[in-house]
């Protein structure tokens, strides 16, 4: 059957998801696909060995279904988006916006705000210059 794509689930739904990726990424690759298939099983294994790779790749299967159909230029920018979330931006974006701007100024005090404004900012089209 057909995965529906982070645009295709509601909002409030993918930002749960990726808050919870953050915090159990297996527990998040296995509410995204209800069962447990090979994707939940590297998920799980990649959790084990290291937090970071569980979560990249949990986010990998809640944007983008696993299997392949992500591009690498978004691995890096999902990446980017959990290290330093301004640099995250800049990447999707290819300019220095007020967005990255205000990544910037949420990393300076609060890193897991960031990293959900960064991730919202590059894959869903959010944006603080329609704001201003």
């Amino acid at each position: 059957h057909a995965v529906p794509t982070p645009l295709q689930k509601p909002a409030l739904v993918t930002v749960l998801l990726v808050i919870l990726s953050i915090l159990l990424p297996p527990l998040a690759v296995f509410v995204d696909e209800p069962r447990c298939n090979d994707e939940f099983f590297i998920n799980f294994l990649l959790s084990l060995v290291l937090w970071l790779p569980g979560v990249v790749h949990a986010n990998w299967v809640i944007f983008c279904g696993g299997k392949g159909k992500l591009k690498v230029m978004d691995v890096l920018v999902l990446l980017c988006c959990f290290i330093l979330p301004p640099l995250g931006i800049l990447l999707k974006q290819r300019r220095c916006t007020v967005d990255a701007f205000a990544a910037i100024i949420l990393c300076a005090f609060f890193w897991f705000p960031a990293v959900i404004f960064a991730i919202a900012v590059a894959f869903f089209g959010v944006t603080c210059a329609k704001a201003i």
